[in-house]
């Protein structure tokens, strides 16, 4: 029961451990004067935070190039359906003064026949 199971680690480098290497690294990383563990984590998370402000900012400027070609299509077919519902009621119209004509035609024809 004392004994503590430890689970295989995918980043186990020659089959020790996270625990020993993390050991083994706090006793070797003080190189140049610049101890690794007493350098500020904040300077990394502001780089990270950085790299990511950069990306959100080309993110959202894609984004935004995105809406306008959108809006731009959007107009476009607003546009075409406009002038689409504008020929479909000059075609009714045309295909009615043609039905209209034959009719009186039709009546000539019947009139002149009789």
């Amino acid at each position: 029961m004392g004994e503590e199971t430890r689970l295989p680690n995918k980043n186990m480098d020659n089959k020790v451990s996270k625990d020993d290497n993390s050991q083994n690294s706090e006793e070797n990383l003080d190189i140049s004067g610049l101890n690794i563990n007493e350098m500020d984590v904040s300077d990394l998370d502001m780089n990270e935070l950085d790299i990511s402000t950069e990306e959100f900012e080309n993110l959202n400027n894609q984004l935004d190039a995105l809406s306008s070609a959108l809006d731009d299509i959007e107009s476009k077919n607003d546009n075409i359906h406009a002038q689409l519902v504008e020929l479909l009621q000059a075609n009714r119209l045309i295909r009615q003064q043609i039905r209209d004509a034959n009719l009186s035609l039709g009546n000539t024809e019947s009139e002149d026949a009789s």
